[in-house]
């Protein structure tokens, strides 16, 4: 197969030729990400007193120093939203600004495209939002670096675009707001320049970690055994394996054909992801947590947050794993959306859009013309992102403490926010309110919301992740080895990849080169098999916080030059720069009974969907599963909520 090209290849090509006859064979070892010792990790922390060495470098240009959630994001967030330690003060905070129509909380791709939407929809509106970031974008950000005379960039987080768009569609994964966006109808990708050899380097880092494992060449690294390469072509014939796992994971690759149910989506609600492989998959016990060693970092990466043994099979619907995707085939005529549908990603992520969204809303807000590369490559324009005057004003490094009701909410006209901005305590007044942000934050800023919205916000848990962009000088080691990803089952981290970026109105951004650098990307889930649910989650955020910037650097050279040592690679030549984004509440993890309810109960997302008088709710988290493209639906359905309040 030639590893330039766009040839069609799907999975059952491999399993029909070889992986039957001689099993795959994927690991039983312990779950990666920093298992093994979590107990000493997870002990209770105030988080506060975080200083720069903890956060690390940030980079260069306007994300420079706003890596994730930084040391200052960080405490400010614990020190007084989560430990309340300002609550006395809130009702002496002074006013400040005329009354707002609309005050947006947060300035992700939700809140974002609640101000465009508003400002689209009632254009004399006056809306001010306001985030705890220094920057804009939530978790559609993005780091750069100067190396060799290029500038990279990679994302801290939410990154992809579902392509093509017909099929996208077709399949649940529609891309709103595309004409606004200014994306394409078709993608063109970079192909890979100077290989010493053929390598099929996929269009996404996601596909290859699992779902379309076929579309990459990739190696798997064991310890004390070295790279395997490209193990599920040849039925893992080198894998240091059990056999009775490589029989249960391909079987389970093979299922497709669970229950023919009319209530389908809701029976997959009520039972784990382990149960489902268990009960109705009939993974054998013996195997299940072989089986699990090798979905449940690729799950939690994707968007569940943690494993199967604790997110809903619905949940793993969401994303497309084994055995529960089986629905899109009955529901697709056979189809199987891994082998039609992928993403697109743009350097930086989803930055693009988020800068999108913005200027829409904000044109003074960015530099540059209004074409795709000339979004990608404007700069914020800082002195016009808060000035009297300004029908839209951002006010970033706000962090939000108080969003009440002026009076009984049911007859209130004016809801009053109080934020902290450079160390003082102020407030501001609007006709309405979006809180675009998550509901473990939610949950302690809205202060006037009754019973059931309390309820609902706490069945929200939030699963950390931790994502690193390694800059290298180059990728000689990768060619050498004649791959393009690596998946690895010990120390820290899991798997990293090249990928082909977007050529953007004719322009690559960057190279793809083995002699020219390159960043790698890696999504590092915290995952506790065994620990009690929701104790997963807070473990999980204790073991990524306890972390420092010099622990990780350490583990991440470590690592590379174990792995890619012998093709190679030398740490101090070779890596240019790590940064690292801690993302303390990446995902919402959803439990049995998260998307449909239990008990005959309204499910607590559909809850908060509704507004609370003059409060609305918008986030990615509300639909059950967070993309963006969940999350400019949210944000567009909270708009359009309080557009009769203004």
């Amino acid at each position: 197969m030639n590893g330039l090209g766009e040839e069609k290849v799907t999975r059952r090509d491999f399993i029909g030729g070889t992986m039957i006859g001689s099993g795959a064979a994927l690991l039983t070892m312990g779950a990666p990400a920093m298992t093994a010792g979590a107990q000493a990790q997870t002990v209770p922390s105030p988080l506060t007193g975080l200083g720069p060495d903890w956060t690390g470098p940030g980079g260069v240009g306007d994300y420079a120093g706003k890596n994730g959630n930084t040391h200052v994001v960080v405490n400010a967030a614990h020190g007084h939203i989560r430990n309340g330690d300002l609550d006395k003060r809130i009702a002496d905070a002074p006013l400040v600004d005329d009354l707002y129509d609309l005050i947006i909380v947060g300035a992700g791709i939700s809140g974002l495209t609640s101000a465009f939407v508003a400002a689209r929809d009632n254009p004399s509106a006056k809306i001010l939002i306001l985030d705890q970031h220094a920057i804009f974008g939530g978790e559609a950000k993005q780091n750069e670096f100067d190396v060799d005379g290029y500038r990279l960039t990679a994302p801290q987080g939410s990154t992809g675009i579902v392509v093509p768009f017909a099929p996208a569609e077709q399949f649940g994964f529609g891309s709103p707001f595309l004409k606004e966006l200014g994306y394409p109808e078709e993608f063109t990708y970079q192909e890979p320049e100077n290989l010493s050899q053929p390598i099929l380097v996929p269009r996404d880092a996601w596909g290859p970690m699992h779902i379309s494992w076929e579309m990459a060449d990739t190696a798997f690294y064991y310890e004390g055994k070295g790279m395997v390469k490209n193990p599920w072509r040849n039925g893992f014939r080198d894998a240091p394996i059990p056999e009775k796992v490589k029989k249960a994971l391909v079987d389970l690759e093979l299922y497709r054909t669970p229950p023919v149910r009319d209530d389908w989506a809701q029976w997959l609600d009520t039972m784990t992801y382990r149960e489902f492989l268990l009960n109705v998959a009939e993974v054998p016990a013996d195997c299940i947590d072989g089986v699990l060693d090798v979905l449940n970092p690729v799950m939690a990466a994707m968007g569940c947050g943690q494993g199967g043994d604790v997110i809903s099979a619905y949940s793993a619907y969401n994303y497309l794993m084994p055995g529960v995707i089986g629905y899109y085939r009955y529901q697709h005529g056979g189809a199987d959306p891994t082998d039609t549908i992928f993403l697109a990603t743009f350097p930086g992520g989803n930055t693009i859009a988020a800068k999108r969204f913005l200027k829409l809303a904000k044109p003074e807000a960015l530099s540059g013309d209004d074409s795709l590369y000339g979004l990608m490559e404007s700069q914020v324009r800082w002195d016009q992102l808060d000035l009297p005057g300004q029908r839209v004003r951002l006010r970033l490094s706000s962090t939000v403490f108080s969003v009440v009701h002026e009076g009984k909410p049911a007859r209130a006209r004016t809801v009053r926010v109080t934020y902290d901005k450079d160390g003082k305590l102020v407030s501001v007044r609007g006709k309405a309110v979006i809180c675009a942000g998550q509901q473990h934050a939610n949950r302690r800023i809205c202060h006037d919301i009754d019973a059931k919205y309390r309820a609902a916000m706490q069945e929200f848990h939030h699963a950390p992740m931790l994502v690193i962009n390694v800059a290298l000088r180059n990728w000689k080691f990768l060619d050498k080895l004649g791959v393009a990803g690596i998946r690895w089952f010990e120390g820290l981290g899991w798997w990293t990849s090249l990928r082909r970026n977007l050529v953007i109105d004719g322009h690559e951004p960057q190279p793809l080169d083995p002699n020219k650098p390159v960043v790698l990307t890696q999504y590092i889930p915290f995952l506790i098999p065994g620990v009690a649910w929701p104790d997963q989650c807070t473990q999980a955020r204790m073991m990524l916080f306890s972390m420092s910037y010099a622990d990780i650097e350490a583990q991440v050279r470590d690592q590379f030059t174990k792995m890619f040592g012998p093709y190679g690679f030398d740490a101090e030549r070779d890596i240019a720069g790590i940064v690292t984004n801690r993302q303390g509440h990446a995902y919402m993890v959803a439990p049995p009974g998260f998307h449909f309810g239990r008990n005959g109960q309204k499910a607590a997302k559909d809850v908060l969907r509704e507004p609370w008088h003059r409060i609305a709710f918008g986030h990615s988290e509300l639909s059950g599963a967070q993309m963006w493209e969940t999350a400019a639906l949210e944000g567009e359905r909270a708009a359009k909520q309080v557009l009769p309040m203004l």
